[in-house]
């Protein structure tokens, strides 16, 4: 499948000059002739002659990409002396500067947010390093592609992430524990209010009824499941890979007074639920299928929802993704979000690729709604919620480079979001049987809740 990400990575620009198919082609294409020229000259000149063209092209590296120049010491304290001489009166490389600010060499000298918000085209310089050319020739290897994701490998990502302590994703959460983007109606709501409608709005996209059985796969906290059973009265089930998650969520059932039939919540991959052809009236999955890998997502995840799902229901599937026709600036996110955040995940696809694999897997796609900037809100509320907490003790135990990570992660996604650059999508599909009742999409009798609004 390491096909299916160059051909990804390919189609997601709009013409060759864009940079994914820049970066793809000159890898995909450039590597092997490199390796073919070296052994030419090492034969028919000398062993010692294979370091001119590496040289070359890094002096052509070197002079044709020089970042322009730039007071970067305005927006920036460096500490380490080196860096300040390369970059002080130059653009800094944004893959350079975010490695830096880990490493605590420099330091953002006003609002991390506000300075990539309001200035980052000051001083950043987006194109790519060399840093980041070895970590995409490594995507294309098995062991360390995301595109591979055998059940152990998704394990431990999991638990790489989501385990890191639940006070941790408390202090930028908030109370709900909702990992993934809200809804808002009116930006003078709250976090919460927000998450409460995306819970609302997702149960209501599914057409959810008393007494229906709903799958949530990848239910992180199991907040979702919880408001289908208490609000809507389903029969829910979550899923999650995540130990700390699973304890909260059965702590929150039993603080809400929810019996394992209302809400139960499985501790296992989604190729492991138990077998249940047919079972369920709705299935969702909430910025979940990014954790599947490229060469997973049709056979077995999406082939996996098609046999549970009964022939008249719903699946709703909420997923983050990169704009085609990105720029390098849009690139330099994906790669940020794949390198650092989420190391095993997929977030970098453009809307066609998902409703593709949709098509492909036996399902008609009934509606598609982009919720981009309503994530770049929840971020922001992620973001000021994390600076206002995170000097809290508790949070003080977490290392110092978390920290650094999440101020980052959080500001630039903020920014990435609310532009265009990535993107997130609800998207609801169904069965594509002549037998569905699709008439169900023209009716007033949909899904209404029946309990308390938390």
């Amino acid at each position: 499948m390491v096909l299916e990400k160059i051909y990804v990575g390919v189609t997601m620009a709009n013409k060759w000059t864009d940079p994914t198919s820049l970066l793809i082609i000159g890898l995909a294409g450039g590597v092997p002739a490199l390796l073919i020229a070296e052994v030419a000259i090492a034969l028919k000149v000398g062993l010692v002659y294979t370091a001119v063209l590496p040289g070359l092209i890094w002096l052509w590296y070197q002079f044709h990409l020089r970042t322009p120049p730039a007071d970067t010491e305005a927006f920036l304290t460096f500490k380490d002396a080196s860096l300040r001489r390369s970059w002080a009166k130059n653009k800094i490389p944004m893959h350079i500067l975010v490695e830096a600010f880990l490493d605590d060499k420099v330091a953002f000298k006003k609002d991390v947010f506000k300075t990539l918000d309001e200035h980052r085209e000051d001083f950043i310089d987006w194109r790519p390093t060399w840093n980041l050319a070895l970590f995409l020739i490594r995507q294309a290897l098995p062991s360390t592609s995301s595109s591979f994701k055998s059940i152990a490998a998704t394990k431990k990502e999991i638990a790489d992430h989501y385990d890191m302590g639940n006070d941790f994703f408390g202090a930028f959460m908030g109370p709900l524990m909702i990992y993934t983007s809200a809804i808002y109606h009116g930006l003078h709501q709250t976090l919460e209010q927000a998450q409460t409608n995306k819970l609302d709005t997702i149960c209501e996209k599914l057409h959810l009824k008393p007494g229906q059985r709903m799958l949530d796969i990848g239910c992180g906290w199991g907040t979702l499941a919880r408001h289908a059973a208490s609000r809507f009265k389903a029969r829910s089930i979550g899923v999650t890979l995540s130990k700390e998650g699973a304890a909260w969520c059965r702590e929150q059932n039993a603080k809400e007074g929810l019996s394992q039939e209302q809400c139960d919540i499985l501790m296992c991959d989604y190729r492991e639920i138990p077998r249940s052809d047919g079972a369920f009236d709705a299935i969702s999955a909430v910025e979940m299928a990014e954790h599947v890998g490229l060469a997973n997502f049709t056979q077995p995840f999406l082939s996996s929802i098609f046999k549970m799902l009964k022939d008249d229901g719903l699946f709703f599937m909420q997923v983050a993704g990169l704009r085609k026709g990105s720029n390098w600036q849009d690139v330099q996110w994906g790669l940020f979000m794949s390198k650092y955040i989420f190391p095993g995940a997929d977030a970098s696809t453009p809307l066609y690729w998902y409703t593709q694999q949709l098509e492909k897997a036996g399902f008609e796609v009934h509606s598609v709604e982009n919720i981009g900037r309503h994530y770049s809100h929840t971020l922001k509320a992620w973001y000021d919620n994390f600076q206002k907490n995170k000097s809290k003790p508790e949070i003080q135990q977490y290392p110092a480079r978390l920290h650094r990570l999440w101020d980052i992660f959080l500001a630039w996604s903020v920014v990435a979001a609310g532009q265009g650059s990535a993107t997130c999508y609800q998207i609801v599909s169904h069965k594509n049987l002549y037998s569905f009742p699709r008439d169900n999409f023209c009716s007033d009798q949909i899904a209404r809740p029946t309990g308390p609004r938390a």
